[in-house]
């Protein structure tokens, strides 16, 4: 990288980019990773950002490591190459947003069914060994986060591993349905399709939650006597073909708000956002859609006939076996995926079939996997 001295701070050039990117001498003062200007363990700020003069410029030593600047009332400030090439790359790609009908996920992400290799599938490590040793546990978050499901082979059917597995990566998410909950076919405590033994299309769940949780699991303790396969269909990748083959239907399903809704004695959840929701980089961050959950809601005619078709077609879209995974879990088998990607759901059964679960957090998945790659935390 470049870094020259303006009057008013910093620009920084990137090798790769011919854009110069402004730093100004406020951004510097208030940005040092000095131990005066942040905590060097939970790095948050200690420099009173309110308190700089946002006109006084500082005297700048480059070193190997960064920046070294020193303040005219004696305060020294330390910024990093590091910070500073992160901070700069993240300012670029915010100033060029995609366009909601250009599709982007993350770089290391795994569509699949992959229609270049069919074959692409993911290791299915030992439950076991995902609790128990740290090699496995990275290696199978990774999983979990490249491809948006993870199952973990295991051979002891006891309820407790659940709550380990919980523990492992974050902690259990409280619901209406309570913490750790059992699946099974007759409970009567919630009047959801799930208690029952019917096909349950893929979905999402929770879309009536404003934070649908981020991560779902199974553990099977019991396996049905026929049936009962849970489903997984990938979602992004059901956006990216949507994208390439109906660039409008994509374009209405990232901006059409869509109600969710949940209903029990004492209950009314709604929640509302578009079966498509991209973050501030145009990247594709969060899948929504549950058919069943929808609420209703009115649209212009035009734009209700273009919404119907779209919906339609990502509906076709999710129940083509040919998207399909079907996961066959035995007693001590867990599946755990990422809700806000991969849609679920289950063949039909028949005898008993019992299930313990629960609902984790997506941020904690993500704060798993920056610690295991960056070591910090």
């Amino acid at each position: 990288m470049n870094i020259q001295t303006t009057a008013g701070g910093i620009t920084l050039q990137l090798a790769d980019h011919p854009q110069a990117i402004p730093f100004s001498w406020r951004w510097l003062r208030d940005h040092g990773e000095d131990e005066a200007s942040q905590d060097p363990v939970t790095l948050q700020r200690r420099v009173d950002s309110f308190a700089i003069d946002p006109k006084m410029p500082g005297q700048i030593q480059q070193t190997s490591a960064g920046l070294h600047i020193t303040w005219p009332d004696g305060a020294v400030s330390e910024l990093s190459h590091a910070l500073l090439e992160s901070v700069a790359n993240d300012y670029l790609s915010k100033a060029t947003p995609l366009a909601p009908q250009a599709f982007s996920v993350a770089d290391d992400t795994v569509l699949w069914p992959d229609p270049a290799d069919s074959s692409v599938k993911p290791s299915e490590p030992l439950l076991a060994s995902f609790l128990s040793d740290d090699a496995e546990f990275a290696k199978g978050i990774e999983i979990l986060s490249r491809y948006g499901y993870l199952v973990l082979r295991g051979d002891q059917a006891e309820a407790q591993l659940a709550q380990q597995f919980a523990d492992r990566i974050g902690y259990v998410r409280q619901t209406i349905f309570g913490g750790m909950w059992d699946l099974a076919a007759g409970l009567t405590e919630h009047a959801d399709s799930a208690y029952t033994t019917i096909y349950l299309g893929p979905h999402t769940d929770a879309t009536y939650s404003h934070d649908a949780p981020g991560l779902q699991f199974f553990l099977c303790l019991q396996r049905a006597d026929r049936g009962g396969e849970s489903l997984l269909v990938d979602g992004f990748a059901i956006a990216r073909d949507l994208a390439d083959s109906d660039p409008d239907a994509y374009a209405t399903l990232c901006s059409v708000i869509v109600p969710g809704r949940y209903i029990e004695p004492g209950v009314h959840l709604l929640a509302h956002r578009p079966v498509f929701r991209n973050n501030h980089r145009g990247v594709l961050t969060q899948v929504s859609y549950n058919n069943y959950d929808r609420a209703p809601f009115l649209l212009e005619p035009k734009q209700e006939a273009c919404f119907y078709q779209a919906y339609g077609r990502f509906a076709e879209l999710a129940n083509d076996p040919a998207r399909r995974l079907e996961v066959d879990l035995r007693p001590g088998d867990l599946l755990v995926f990422d809700n806000w990607r991969s849609l679920h759901g289950r063949n039909e059964f028949s005898g008993p079939r019992h299930y313990v679960g629960a609902y984790l957090n997506h941020e904690d998945l993500e704060s798993k996997r920056r610690v295991l790659l960056c070591g910090k935390g």
